[in-house]
């Protein structure tokens, strides 16, 4: 999959539903970033700051 083709981004958010991974390199700059069409995708935007939201309550008892 050609992950360049300018109508898969949307500033620096990557969405294509072909496109069957769910992190991709960046269009500039080092790193990645997550495949927004990808259900998974949305479970780690929600999952990661809850996890971390739970742990700091807990932690806090």
């Amino acid at each position: 999959m050609d992950q360049d083709v300018d109508h898969h981004w949307f500033g620096f958010i990557y969405w294509s539903r072909d496109d069957q991974r769910l992190t991709v390199p960046k269009r500039y700059g080092w790193g990645r970033t997550l495949n927004f069409a990808r259900p998974m995708a949305w479970f780690w935007i929600l999952a990661v700051p809850a996890v971390a939201s739970m742990t700091a309550y807990l932690s806090g008892r």
